[in-house]
């Protein structure tokens, strides 16, 4: 078999071409592998000779079998002789007009991930990012809480905002009742927009035993077109208005609904909760940040096939999410006047940032030579319940789990290290433009786009040019 092999910024490619002899073995190898599929009278099934299959089915009918077994071939062939190459996905193959003395030709081009230059990634200067938790941080989840476990208890006071009025009520046009405009102890929380613009605000005042005509104006975008900018009049009974009761805070109320015994510890506790949120939140941001910094220092160009592959993700993900809440993809894009064609080209730009920084991250993990150890996923283990989940994880999606774990790791020790390296100031000023990239990196990327798993080389897939 002869090959050439010939790099390109974005791409390989691979010319193979085989003489008679070696074609002849293909056709027979395929031949002895399919030859039980083949029915021909007088042979027991897989005992056929060839000729006769052929004679019966075509003289090419293992000719598909064999180019897929070539091609197949030749793929693992190359790239076990080319290690260097970082290929991303199947090749593209074509075939060739065989030259003098050959037999069958073909071409297989790879698409190659991109070369990274690596800018700046040390010493970058960025506006703090901060996040402090303070009392008043504490009493408002606090407040929070109470109102959640808060009861609607009656009142014989009138109404006000933020009660519930129980009524019936009966909607009319011009003296006349409108279908849907009728109801009987309904529950209506006054403030909250259920109704017509007025109609809530009209009931502020109203006590059990009242009854009350409340004035109001149907919208011109209502959606029956009968009552479309039209005037009515409901008639309305209060049978009862219920007013929300908060509970106090207490070690009573602690005791039943939280994990805690007493307010003081309830305090302490949550305020440790809420200062381990917003530590998160801030290793959050500030990853996002300088990664948009060094991602945007560096020179990457990424080819369409990545980008277009990198969409398609992105529009799988998006999927999969909406799938939890029984929603097509179709449909969502719809209702928000879009379409997956819209989709996938407002997400290029997106598309291809995600496939640069996750270029950039591999850069810097190999020039700082951050590595997982066996031990670093042995002490990961310790904790049973990450342990589980990497399992599951590779129980559902296949691989193993050490290797799930292990790309976790080595992600947050690069996080680490990119945070470490840099410096988050007040004010974000030093030379040689670090200012300009401290403003770039203000915007958020979501950092899962840094996440890359082992990647594995797919089967070749073969177009006819």
């Amino acid at each position: 078999m002869k090959s050439t092999f010939e790099k390109k910024a974005a791409e390989a490619v691979f010319k193979i071409a085989l003489n008679a002899e070696e074609w002849e073995k293909e056709l027979e190898s395929a031949y002895q592998r399919n030859k039980k599929r083949y029915k021909i009278p007088g042979f027991r099934p897989g005992h056929a000779p060839r000729r006769f299959i052929e004679m019966h089915y075509g003289q090419g009918v293992f000719f598909d079998a064999a180019v897929d077994s070539c091609i197949n071939n030749a793929y693992a062939e190359q790239m076990q002789a080319h290690p260097e190459l970082d290929v991303f996905g199947s090749p593209d193959v074509s075939f060739d007009k065989p030259e003098d003395g050959d037999a069958f030709a073909f071409t297989m081009t790879v698409t190659l991930y991109p070369d990274v230059k690596l800018g700046e990634y040390k010493g970058i200067k960025l506006p703090k990012i901060e996040y402090n938790v303070s009392d008043d941080d504490v009493n408002s989840r606090i407040d929070a809480e109470l109102r959640h476990a808060a009861r609607l208890v009656k009142t014989e006071r009138d109404a006000k905002l933020g009660d519930v009025a129980v009524i019936d009520y009966v909607g009319s046009v011009d003296g006349v009742e409108f279908d849907g405009g009728k109801a009987n102890d309904y529950e209506l929380n006054l403030g909250s927009n259920t109704f017509i613009p007025g109609f809530e605000d009209g009931l502020v005042g109203i006590k059990a035993g009242d009854e009350r005509d409340v004035k109001v104006k149907f919208p011109d975008e209502y959606h029956s077109e009968e009552l479309k900018g039209k005037d009515a009049v409901f008639h309305v009974v209060c049978k009862e208005v219920r007013e929300e009761e908060v509970p106090a805070l207490d070690d009573e109320f602690v005791k039943e609904r939280t994990k805690y015994e007493t307010v003081d510890a309830y305090r302490s506790g949550l305020k440790a909760d809420l200062e381990a949120q917003a530590k998160e939140r801030e290793r959050s941001e500030r990853v996002d940040a300088v990664m948009k910094a060094v991602t945007d220092a560096s020179v990457c160009e990424v080819p369409e096939k990545i980008v277009k592959s990198e969409v398609d993700r992105m529009y799988r993900e998006m999927e999969h999410n909406l799938s939890h809440y029984g929603i097509s993809a179709e449909d969502y894009l719809k209702y928000n006047n879009s379409s997956p064609e819209q989709f996938r080209t407002e997400r290029k730009a997106q598309a291809e940032t995600n496939v640069k920084m996750r270029r950039v991250m591999r850069a810097i993990i190999d020039a700082e030579k951050i590595e997982v150890t066996d031990a670093d996923v042995d002490e990961k283990f310790k904790d049973e319940k990450a342990r589980k989940a990497y399992e599951h994880e590779a129980e559902h999606h296949g691989g193993d789990a050490r290797e799930f774990a292990k790309s976790d790791i080595i992600t947050d020790k690069f996080f680490d290290f990119l945070l470490s390296a840099n410096e988050f100031v007040l004010d974000a000023k030093a030379d040689d433009g670090a200012e300009d990239k401290a403003q770039k990196a203000a915007s958020k990327p979501k950092t899962s786009t840094a996440k890359k798993p082992a990647a594995k080389k797919p089967a070749a897939k073969k177009t006819e040019e």
